[in-house]
């Protein structure tokens, strides 16, 4: 990964640390905090899912059928760097060309409840993405989209 500064989880790429931290009633960074620091040059990790960033990875749907698999990984936000996609498991990961155009999907991410989806448009291609509820204003700040509502 690129630049000199060691990149944070946001706030809402939660590990059970954090949710035990919650449960204690000790704050976490909020998301407001996220965003002026990633305007101020950190470097933030956002935790995702996609079927399509960096390529499909299909999968058996019987008879015959193939569907293209639903994959956990990482965005790497940082201002003035291109944003990288990162998958969990393997060593897939993938540079998004700008210009950017966030656009909310629907439907929901089934085994996540608390992620939202969008529908990513680059200059190479449209996307699939889904991250936390708690870090679409970041995302979309990010992409310039601004911090409104998605």
């Amino acid at each position: 990964m690129t630049g000199s500064r060691a990149e944070r989880r946001s706030a809402g790429t939660e590990t059970m640390l954090d949710v035990l931290l919650r449960w204690t009633w000790i704050r976490r960074r909020t998301p407001a905090q996220d965003i002026a620091d990633f305007d101020g040059g950190q470097p933030l990790r956002v935790v995702g899912f996609t079927r399509s960033i960096g390529g499909a990875v299909k999968v058996s749907a019987g008879k015959g059928r193939q569907i293209a698999r639903l994959r956990q990984g990482h965005l790497r936000l940082a201002a003035g760097e291109p944003l990288l996609w990162k998958d969990a498991r393997g060593d897939r990961s993938a540079t998004l060309q700008a210009p950017f155009r966030l656009r909310p999907a629907a439907g929901k991410v089934r085994p996540a409840p608390k992620f939202e989806r969008y529908e990513l448009v680059t200059a190479a291609g449209t996307y699939d993405l889904a991250v936390p509820k708690k870090d679409g204003e970041l995302v979309r700040h990010a992409f310039g989209g601004g911090a409104g509502p998605g």
